[in-house]
């Protein structure tokens, strides 16, 4: 079993069922349908998971002595950053693969996230502060093919598509595009790192989706009926939500950020 899956089994047996000895962690590590091998986690090995998961997704796992258990210290870590719940979720997929292989025509899904093939030389390209290059070709001019070399800063996912966040190497403009669109993508020759205000957080402050544009954000009011409303509650639109009202058929949610042509989209 490779490392990265055991952390991960770990952080998940942490995070869904509370604090364990190591003895009773190898009880349920014995009972994990893909630990063929029966094997079990040697104190030495548990000691540099954790280190690892420390390291990787800082998330700590530690000993108390008074209970004489591990205890994941920080589980809010998980619940607040999207990455490690996308990763624990992927997991959770993972576990069930003989399971949905076995049961393929009971299972319906929606068409996995396109680009996702090329998603490995983005970020090796990001890890190794290289550029990339590649030909692209967008939907709204099929008849024109465009080369690019980028600085890659970041990667997002949106609506069933990845999107390569990046600039030109002269630093001259930021463009958002498509994955799926791109042709021939290689690592670059040169290497440069991004600006250092091009983070996911700064870029797409006050945006909803994935376009980013010049208007300004605004204060934007939904007024959501009966049985909707539970489902806006538990997936909300956007980070900004709040609840201002409820009534006895209705709620009403207040969202900050510029009204975009997806907002429209997801509102339709």
């Amino acid at each position: 079993m490779q490392k990265w899956e055991r952390c991960l089994w770990i952080v998940n047996e942490f995070n869904e069922y509370g604090n364990f000895s190591l003895k009773e962690l190898n009880a349920r590590f014995k009972q994990y349908s893909l630990n063929y091998d029966g094997e079990e986690i040697s104190e030495r090995t548990f000691n540099r998971d954790r280190e690892f998961i420390a390291s990787s997704f800082q998330i700590d796992i530690e000993y108390d002595a008074r209970i004489r258990k591990y205890v994941l210290q920080n589980k809010e870590v998980i619940e607040e950053n999207p990455i490690y719940r996308y990763l624990l979720s992927s997991f959770h997929i993972n576990n069930l693969s003989t399971m949905a292989i076995k049961h393929k025509d009971k299972i319906m899904l929606q068409n996995p996230p396109t680009g996702v093939e090329l998603l490995h030389t983005v970020l090796n390209a990001i890890d190794q502060g290289r550029t990339l290059c590649f030909d692209y070709v967008s939907y709204y001019t099929k008849d024109r093919t465009f080369h690019f070399e980028l600085i890659p800063a970041f990667v997002r996912l949106f609506e069933q598509r990845w999107y390569l966040i990046g600039e030109f190497t002269d630093r001259s403009q930021t463009r958002v595009l498509a994955l799926e669109r791109m042709q021939h993508l290689t690592l670059g020759e040169k290497e440069l790192q991004p600006s250092s205000n091009l983070t996911p957080q700064a870029f797409y402050e006050g945006c909803y989706g994935i376009i980013r544009d010049d208007k300004q954000p605004q204060t934007i009011w939904l007024k959501v009926y009966n049985k909707q409303v539970d489902y806006i509650r538990s997936l909300p639109l956007h980070d900004s939500q709040k609840e201002i009202e409820t009534g006895k058929d209705y709620a009403i949610f207040q969202y900050y950020f510029r009204p975009s042509y997806d907002f429209i989209q997801q509102i339709l």
